[in-house]
């Protein structure tokens, strides 16, 4: 198959550091392996490559494409260096910095990486220990957070507080954000600020009251709209919490004989009104301030007992600190390799991408696709995508590619999923302009000779008590797959 415009460029591009948005189906791994191959047919030795994946997977099968390329082109040196590549997952690569250069961090190079079940473990019993030090030290603190939050024991909050420590462990420095957390988010300028924004949230909901009182005119009388306009306007003039508050008591006139319309959008109007006045429990700006110092002591004991938690140092986090503080080491790096290629870049996380700043040489590859990212549950940061594709789209720090032709799907299939994602996906819900730059384009013309329908159906049941959510949508799926094999 002849490569596309888009495709090429992928390929063939160089210079500068590039990121490649790959959609579902776009021939991503079939662009990245030729990409390597072309480099080595250039005379770039295999293993002045790195090559990082999300998976041990991936990498194998990365590993046996090249293989096959190489071995096609008849490279014969390339095929002795290939085994000596680094063609691998992000944390073995930072495993064998570790060890090739553990008298940095004066540790033994035998160091091994921990299960992490057996961590978690370890964990629980340090946590243990720090409970049971603060239970007879008699921390008030401590003792009020226990009484506040506990019930039968103590175990659910040391899970939470392991779960935090954790998530922290990812920061590039845990250390200095739980010693300034404090003071940056319990002082009274952030406080306002937050404030602030609750307030723009509520006037959010007074605009949307607006959008459905312009959409219930079209249905229903002049002399309805003077009625409900007449109630709603001290609400829709307010514009500070106290004043939404005291405007937010409201019981909308009736309705005589009303159409359907006219029940939807009054129904949607009397449904933002409730939910402003959930949103207004408080007194006043100052009680709002007020409970969220309340939380003040309980954070602090937290983060006293995280800081006092002992920590296992990431295999990325030591990484990062050879090559920080060593630079002939970061040099030997920085310069050794042709070209850094990251594969499944939506999946990164904020240590791999620190990490790969620092040995970067304006020669970093990324391949992925923000609408992929599913792994935020494992840390992975798709902001850091985001960030990049907009920055290089505007030519700021390397170039953007696109490979948005899809060869793996039938048109239909295409033009449902840019049908739903044109309307719920952009750069706040999804962290992508999909309308503007991310929609799939068909190209599998070999689909076009087979004369079938295959666009979106939609089906809808009802809850049953015998069955539940999921044991009915299975029965629905099946029944139409069974249907159309029928």
């Amino acid at each position: 198959m002849a490569w596309t415009k888009d495709q090429e460029k992928a390929i063939n591009e160089e210079g500068s550091n590039i990121i490649v948005s790959a959609g579902a189906g776009s021939g991503k791994t079939a662009v990245l392996s030729e990409r390597v191959s072309r480099k080595l047919k250039s005379g770039i030795d295999v293993n002045r490559l790195l090559i990082l994946t999300f998976t041990k997977e991936a990498a194998k099968e990365m590993k046996e494409r090249i293989r096959k390329k190489i071995i096609k082109e008849g490279l014969t040196k390339q095929l002795d260096l290939l085994d000596s590549a680094y063609i691998t997952t992000f944390d073995s690569y930072a495993y064998s910095i570790v060890k090739k250069y553990h008298y940095e961090l004066n540790i033994s190079k035998d160091i091994s990486i921990i299960d992490s079940s057996i961590i978690n473990m370890l964990k629980l019993d340090i946590m243990d220990e720090i409970f049971d030090n603060l239970y007879t030290s008699h921390n008030q603190k401590f003792e009020k957070l226990i009484s506040d939050f506990c019930f039968k024991n103590d175990l659910e909050i040391k899970e939470a507080i392991i779960k935090i420590s954790n998530n922290l462990d990812l920061l590039i420095d845990k250390e200095d954000y739980l010693n300034t957390y404090i003071d940056k988010y319990y002082n009274h300028d952030y406080l306002n600020t937050l404030v602030k924004e609750y307030n723009n949230v509520l006037i959010s909901r007074i605009s949307d009251i607006k959008s459905s009182l312009n959409n219930l005119s079209i249905y229903t009388t002049g002399t309805y709209m003077e009625k409900i306009n007449e109630v709603l306007l001290p609400l829709l003039n307010s514009n500070n919490y106290i004043d939404i508050k005291n405007n937010s008591i409201i019981n909308l006139p009736r309705l005589n004989k009303a159409s359907d319309e006219e029940k939807k959008y009054k129904d949607e109007i009397k449904k933002i009104i409730d939910d402003i006045n959930n949103l207004t429990l408080y007194e006043n700006e100052d009680e709002m301030i007020k409970e969220i110092l309340d939380t003040k002591n309980y954070v602090s004991i937290i983060i006293e007992i995280i800081k006092d938690n002992y920590e296992f140092i990431d295999i990325a986090k030591m990484a990062i600190n050879i090559v920080k503080n060593n630079k002939e080491i970061l040099n030997e790096l920085k310069y050794y390799y042709n070209e850094i290629m990251l594969d499944e870049y939506q999946d990164t996380n904020d240590l791999q991408e620190e990490f790969v700043k620092l040995i970067a040489n304006d020669n970093v590859y990324m391949v992925g696709d923000i609408k992929q990212s599913i792994y935020k549950f494992r840390n992975a940061n798709p902001i850091i995508f985001k960030d990049k594709y907009v920055n290089y789209g505007n030519k700021m720090g390397g170039t953007k590619i696109d490979l948005l032709k899809n060869f793996r799907s039938r048109d239909e299939v295409l033009h449902d999923i840019n049908l739903i994602f044109n309307r719920v996906m952009d750069l706040n819900i999804g962290g992508a302009e999909y309308q503007e730059s991310h929609q799939m384009v068909f190209g599998n013309t070999a689909y076009l000779n087979n004369n079938q329908n295959n666009y979106l159906e939609i089906y809808n049941y009802e809850v049953s008590k015998k069955y539940s959510k999921e044991e009915i949508e299975i029965f629905t799926v099946a029944k139409d797959i069974k249907e159309k094999i029928d």
